[in-house]
């Protein structure tokens, strides 16, 4: 039977093992031993963590910040699977985290590394491998071209439904398409305010999910605007040039909104 922590104890592996989101998402980064994902998350956020030739050298969670243009993405540098420590945070990460990417290396055991990232994973997202869409798969590595055949067959098995992108840490291969693919796998949209008679401010967007409405974006701004608005004025592309829009209105990447108060 397993001791009550101290309240002490708790909130410090609370902090190890326990992190709180911030940004635009969550990104959590699993992989096996020397798959590269430490090297991979601290070459996308410009912030380079502790890497090592020898296993687990990742020891807790870590976090970087990923600037994909104008927003911020949370990432997570996970140890690795098999750490005595991934009964302490996998499940809860795993539940939490708005999208996942499997890192693998690029070799001949890349099959098998796959299918053991998603049976545990499965345990806790049981549609990993069948519909689970906010799920990426990074094969690292790439850039060791006589590898390259494993990802070929590797890629013909997965089909084409699944997010999967050979990348290299190294030499930066794919990885604007990395930002890119994982922006869009987050599922969100980036909304500028703009107040009446003002130009639109385009340096802090606002993060909402896909699918949010005006009203939405009226709470996001201010609680107390949810009762006092009375309608908003959209700017779209050439379509839309200050259309009058209700609560209800669903926003798009990139609209530009006015809202008008009681």
């Amino acid at each position: 039977e397993e001791k009550e922590r101290h309240p002490q104890v708790q909130r410090k592996l609370d902090l190890l093992y326990n992190v709180k989101k911030e940004g635009a998402g969550q990104v959590l980064f699993i992989g096996h031993p020397n798959s590269g994902k430490s090297a991979l998350v601290g070459t996308l956020s410009g912030e380079p963590l502790e890497v090592g030739d020898y296993n687990y050298t990742t020891r807790f969670l870590q976090t970087r910040m990923m600037r994909y243009e104008d927003i911020w993405i949370q990432l997570v540098d996970t140890p690795a699977i098999g750490d005595e420590s991934q009964s302490m945070w996998f499940g809860n990460m795993v539940r939490r985290a708005d999208a996942l990417i499997f890192v693998l290396s690029l070799s001949d055991t890349l099959e098998l590394e796959y299918h053991l990232l998603v049976e545990e994973t499965k345990r806790h997202i049981p549609t990993i491998d069948t519909g689970y869409d906010r799920l990426i798969i990074v094969v690292n590595k790439a850039d060791l071209t006589e590898n390259f055949t494993y990802f070929e067959e590797f890629e013909k098995r997965q089909g084409k439904d699944k997010k999967l992108l050979p990348v290299s840490a190294t030499n930066d291969m794919n990885l604007h398409m990395l930002r890119e693919t994982i922006f869009r796998t987050l599922g969100v949209v980036r909304v500028y305010s703009k107040l009446p008679g003002k130009k639109p401010d385009l340096e802090a967007p606002f993060v909402l999910t896909k699918g949010s409405t005006t009203l939405d974006l009226a709470e996001k701004v201010h609680r107390e605007f949810v009762s006092k608005l009375r309608y908003a004025k959209l700017w779209r592309g050439e379509e839309y040039k200050g259309m009058m829009v209700g609560k209800d209105f669903k926003l798009e990447d990139r609209d530009v909104m006015e809202l008008h108060l009681q």
